[in-house]
């Protein structure tokens, strides 16, 4: 089932509750019209947990998670009246929009909260999705708050969805994990934890070696709202 990740970054101008409300609630409303989408998730991102390593933390207060009916959709779907309108809506709560396709599973049970990794392929090797995938069942299956994890792998090559009016994150995430969790202190915790073996160049998880794998790495905590 083809599915988009889109990160936002919020006005300045604006306070964190008026982002949220606007996106929620009218930007929400508009979406819900998009044609070929069969689920929409809102993830509004709390604070960093660790800043993005070599290079700095993306620029990103929600990430959109957008998941098609089918591939012949999605593109209708980007082209239709209501993306115009999308579009339009955007400018009065966002300064910044980049997205793009993700190689991902179907939609998952609803997470209230989520712990989300984000990060680049580290330029020295080969992309490695098994190996990070192996290293998010192992971090999942050793966190008893966890409720599951998903991986979202950027189409190579793919064209990216920016607007002229916003600015656009030059070097989108190439990977973006999530592992879900039924309170924001559960998430919380489990962050301070990655951070900690993160932040350690000593580091070697048992199921890969993510510092080899991985680089610009930024974690952060999320509320998630299931729109469609």
């Amino acid at each position: 089932m083809p599915k988009r990740i889109t990160y936002l970054e919020a006005r300045g101008d604006r306070s964190r509750e008026a982002f949220r409300s606007h996106w929620s609630t009218t930007h929400a409303d508009i979406a819900r019209g998009l044609p070929g989408v069969t689920a929409y998730r809102q993830n509004h991102v709390l604070e960093p947990a660790l800043p993005g390593q070599a290079g700095g933390r993306y620029r990103v207060d929600g990430i959109v998670e957008l998941w098609f009916a089918a591939d012949d959709v999605v593109g209708a779907g980007f082209r239709s009246d209501v993306a115009d309108r999308l579009a339009v809506d955007e400018q009065h709560f966002l300064s910044g929009l980049t997205g793009g396709p993700v190689a991902a599973d179907a939609a998952q049970a609803p997470w209230p909260w989520k712990l989300w990794v984000l990060a680049r392929w580290h330029a020295g090797a080969e992309p490695a999705p098994a190996a990070v995938e192996r290293w998010a069942r192992h971090l999942s299956g050793t966190n008893d708050d966890a409720l599951g994890w998903g991986m979202n792998v950027l189409v190579p090559g793919a064209e990216l969805l920016v607007r002229e009016a916003l600015r656009h994150e030059e070097h989108i995430p190439e990977v973006a994990v999530s592992f879900g969790f039924a309170d924001p202190a559960a998430a919380r915790m489990a962050a301070e934890a990655l951070g900690g073996h993160l932040s350690d160049a000593a580091w070697d998880d048992p199921q890969a070696d993510i510092h080899n794998i991985l680089t610009r790495i930024h974690v952060c905590v999320a509320e998630e709202i299931v729109i469609i």
